[in-house]
């Protein structure tokens, strides 16, 4: 049976209101504004530009086939490969010539973008992952509440599995900045020179560097300045620097007749994506934000805005 998890925490077997995921076996569906699978196959097209850019085409990049058979072109890069640094560099010394070249850098680059399409793809997971996890516990100690009506909240142990998703999904968006930023860097400025091993121009690059992007408008990527993209900014470095969003997480539960009808995560008050701070406090709840309703928009808004960042990088190199 397909099961429905809501924004409200509340399971059902059919579908309700306008979000919902659902599961068939280990598969997850989003109700809607899903594009991911989309991003990973425009990530695709970027990899067959850096073909055509490094190796003038398909055909000379077909060519080399025979090369990448041999082992050493991953070393450093896949677990599978069993080759040490030394090794490595005794290889790169010994088969030293401009094909070499080409086929490391375009490897290296080919990497960075796994790397996104990787994170796109567990960030979907995560989100989902999470309203399973917020719908089909029940957070309770003991079988009923004290008391049949009003909110109550649960801490401790039992609630460390929704937050432990939580915080992975945030550090996974912040991760996916900063990679698009690697990648629309070294797409800016990709290496042709093969004379030797390039480094790519991108590997201390962060998200902070994106001003030093000039191919591309910012105008709805995830480089233009937004309220969400700072509040993914802070609710990150929160949980990286602070270790949590609130000093003892919680998770609020609402009982009508001994019957829960709600449950919710409180996020503190922001301005503009800003935490409101006053001097050494920045964790206020006076506006009742509830995380898993602002969720929802705020991936999808995300995603739409990789997307068109991709977009306007494919478009900007072709």
């Amino acid at each position: 049976m397909i099961k429905y998890f809501n924004v409200n925490g509340i399971p059902s077997e059919e579908p309700k209101g306008e979000f919902w995921i659902s599961q068939w076996q280990n598969s997850f569906s989003i109700s809607k504004e899903d594009n991911t699978y989309d991003i990973d196959s425009k990530l695709i097209q970027l990899s067959d530009i850096v073909i055509k850019t490094i190796f003038g085409g398909t055909q000379n990049f077909y060519s080399k086939l025979p090369f990448f058979s041999s082992i050493y072109p991953f070393g450093g890069i896949d677990a599978e490969i069993k080759l040490s640094k030394k090794d490595f560099e005794k290889w790169i010394n010994q088969e030293a010539s401009k094909e070499t070249y080409q086929v490391l850098y375009y490897y290296d680059m080919q990497n960075i973008i796994g790397f996104l399409q990787n994170l796109v793809q567990e960030s979907k997971f995560l989100f989902c992952d999470f309203y399973k996890t917020f719908n089909e516990n029940s957070f309770l100690l003991i079988e009923k509440p004290i008391q049949p009506n009003g909110i109550f909240y649960a801490a401790g142990q039992h609630i460390i599995e929704p937050f432990s998703k939580i915080n992975h999904l945030f550090i996974n968006l912040v991760s996916q900045l900063d990679i698009i930023t690697k990648i629309t860097f070294e797409f800016e400025n990709m290496q042709l020179d093969f004379t030797g091993y390039p480094k790519l121009k991108s590997s201390k690059v962060l998200y902070g560097d994106a001003k030093k992007i000039s191919s591309i408008d910012f105008k709805d990527t995830v480089f233009e300045k937004t309220k969400d993209i700072q509040l993914i900014l802070n609710i990150r470095n929160e949980i990286v620097h602070n270790a949590s969003l609130e000093n003892i997480p919680k998770v609020y539960q609402v009982f009508e007749k001994n019957r829960m009808i709600e449950k919710f995560i409180l996020i503190p008050d922001t301005t503009n994506g800003n935490f409101d701070t006053y001097k050494n406090r920045k964790r206020f709840f006076g506006q009742d934000t509830k995380l898993n309703e602002l969720l929802p928009r705020l991936i999808a808004e995300f995603w739409k805005r990789m997307e068109v960042t991709i977009d306007k990088l494919t478009f900007s190199v072709t």
